[in-house]
């Protein structure tokens, strides 16, 4: 006799769409590997709360190798989308800086999936190449925003950018080693310092040549 949570498990599963079941198992990888770690998101654990067999997961994403490289592939999306809805709002260096401090503090957090994917050797191995990609995109843009607000020789630029990196790096660090209570507070006094850093070996320009730098 069938009960009544085995229709509704087989109602749930003809409702939702691949797309749609795709996701939601993407969604439980998510939470599993976020509460519980990564070595705990198995196919089975996935499936069992998604309330359908393994076989099925299997169909969408074969191994559970594949299931978490499904899931980074998502999240650096969602990662890559949201640094540029930041930066597309970003109107001075120091709104840009406070995009990547924000970005590099959640890639290293115990707390986010994605930083506990990007630690995996097996996937990192993977998109190694791509990520030094957008290392170099990251890296363009912090030149092109330094140079419409400071003026700095080329030797100086690369030093404030290594400045920059190695504070925003280190202050994620610091964050991952231990609880922050206060994100946002955190990220404040980091892009703080690394404004000092660069306001000491820096000039600022002035504000007509800022923003005709801006708009240009």
């Amino acid at each position: 006799m069938t009960s009544t949570a085995t229709i509704l498990v087989m109602s749930e599963r003809r409702r939702l769409s691949p797309d749609d079941r795709r996701a939601q198992l993407l969604d439980i990888a998510k939470s599993t590997v976020e509460h519980h770690g990564v070595s705990a998101c198995t196919v089975e654990r996935v499936a069992e709360h998604a309330g359908v067999t393994s076989q099925l997961v299997h169909k969408y994403f074969g191994t559970r190798m594949s299931l978490l490289g499904a899931l980074l592939e998502r999240e650096d999306a969602r990662y890559q989308s949201a640094i540029r809805a930041g930066l597309a709002e970003a109107t001075s260096f120091e709104q840009v800086v406070r995009v990547f401090v924000a970005a590099n503090l959640d890639l290293v957090s115990g707390a986010s999936a994605i930083g506990q994917l990007r630690g995996v050797p097996e996937l990192a191995d993977r998109h190694a190449d791509r990520w030094r990609g957008e290392g170099r995109g990251a890296e363009r843009v912090l030149v092109q925003a330094l140079a419409a607000e400071y003026v700095a020789d080329r030797s100086t630029t690369e030093f404030v950018l290594r400045l920059g990196s190695a504070a925003s790096i280190e202050a994620a660090d610091i964050a991952g080693a231990r609880s922050i209570p206060d994100r946002d507070a955190h990220i404040d006094r980091t892009v703080r310092f690394i404004l000092a850093g660069v306001e000491a070996l820096a000039a600022k320009r002035p504000a007509d040549q800022r923003e005709a730098a801006l708009t240009s």
